[in-house]
């Protein structure tokens, strides 16, 4: 064929022309190629569970509707939720007992 084949021709035959297929890798190759120079893998590494507290859900229908976010220690916390576990309380409860309580004593005191 000494000239260039139209695009616009409709008899222009390309069943010679086929996809070349590329023969699949070994993949248990490649993975010890790949572990002999060093490659670290990309497959998850399972943590380790933290061992934590369980929290548990204190969701309760008080009528209270406002909300206090306080930042404490770990302890000051763990107290706290201490108190409302040791008497059956919501942490609400503990907390405006709480109040109560140091209202009483700067009264006591003369400080309020």
């Amino acid at each position: 064929m000494t000239e260039r084949a139209s695009i616009f021709d409709d008899d222009l035959d390309l069943s010679a022309f086929t996809p070349k297929s590329k023969p699949k890798p070994d993949k248990e190759a490649l993975r010890a190629v790949a572990e002999a120079r060093g490659f670290p893998s990309r497959e998850a590494v399972a943590a380790e569970p933290v061992a934590a507290e369980p929290v548990l859900q204190r969701r309760y229908r008080t009528g209270r509707n406002r909300q206090l976010n306080l930042k404490v220690t770990d302890e000051a916390l763990r107290r706290f939720y201490a108190l409302a576990d040791a008497q059956g309380l919501v942490l609400g409860q503990v907390f405006e007992q709480a109040v109560e309580v140091l209202e009483a004593k700067l009264k006591a005191e003369g400080k309020l």
